[in-house]
């Protein structure tokens, strides 16, 4: 039987390159005061009162796709993940209001110091479920993508979330090895198809390692899931998800 990497809590001192990278917007700060990516006020990057009204997933989840229970250990939104590669995925918070802007604000406008701000939520979330890992690997854009927008936001997130918690990081641990239309607006289904391998995972970097995959948002999983495969077959021995933003299911109370 595989040996499975044990969760590592750690109190290390966040990386130096990301210290350096908050000491030097700071300057910027000073001459152009940022504007929260949550509500826009001046100030802060992500200001305490977007913190605060995060509606945060609670601990008591779906022990596979991380939704919040409602009976049972197993829920019945995750029948796409059900026999996935992933172990499970997890989030920080329910994607709406402050978070969903400021993930907006990173996607599309070029904020790319606020994933230093949105990582600290992905680290509460590690730690609050405990994942077991010891590599971490942002869910990869296709190279026309990257070209178009400049950069992966997944990638930034993933870069910080390292930094903050002394994991290591695989910035090419997984590749897309084709372009896929936006998932927005599609089904379930539609989705797995979508990606279906669309990704290869790198095992020059994952293999004999335990991975947290890392995203900006999880709808259905697909994606994760369709990573996580490939990731998997390049000898990973389990692959957690790990999002910031968790879309909710309409046919789900809160």
């Amino acid at each position: 039987m595989t040996a499975v990497v044990p969760y590592r809590p750690t109190s290390v001192r966040p990386h130096w390159r990301y210290l350096a990278r908050q000491l030097a917007w700071a300057g910027i700060d000073l001459i152009f005061p940022p504007h929260c990516g949550g509500c826009a006020r001046p100030g802060r990057r992500f200001c305490s009162a977007c913190v605060a009204s995060l509606h945060r997933l609670p601990k008591s989840v779906c022990e596979k796709c991380g939704y919040p229970l409602r009976v049972s250990d197993r829920c019945f939104l995750c029948g796409l993940l059900a026999d996935s590669a992933l172990a499970g995925v997890r989030s920080a918070a329910f994607f709406e209001g402050p978070l969903q802007r400021a993930v907006h604000q990173l996607k599309y406008k070029r904020d790319m110091i606020l994933a230093d701000s949105l990582a600290s939520e992905l680290d509460a979330a590690w730690r609050q479920y405990a994942l077991p890992g010891d590599r971490v690997v942002p869910v990869p854009l296709s190279a026309g993508r990257l070209r178009e927008r400049g950069y992966n936001q997944a990638a930034l997130l993933a870069r910080a979330f390292a930094e903050l918690t002394g994991l290591a990081y695989a910035a090419d641990g997984a590749l897309r090895q084709r372009h896929t239309p936006t998932q927005v607006g599609l089904s379930r289904e539609q989705r797995q198809t979508n990606v279906a391998a669309a990704f290869a995972g790198q095992p020059q970097h994952v293999a004999g390692r335990s991975v947290i995959l890392i995203d900006d948002v999880c709808t259905t999983g697909a994606t994760l899931a369709a990573c996580a495969e490939a990731l998997r077959a390049a000898g990973a021995l389990q692959v957690w998800g790990l999002t910031l933003g968790r879309a909710r299911h309409p046919e789900v109370s809160s």
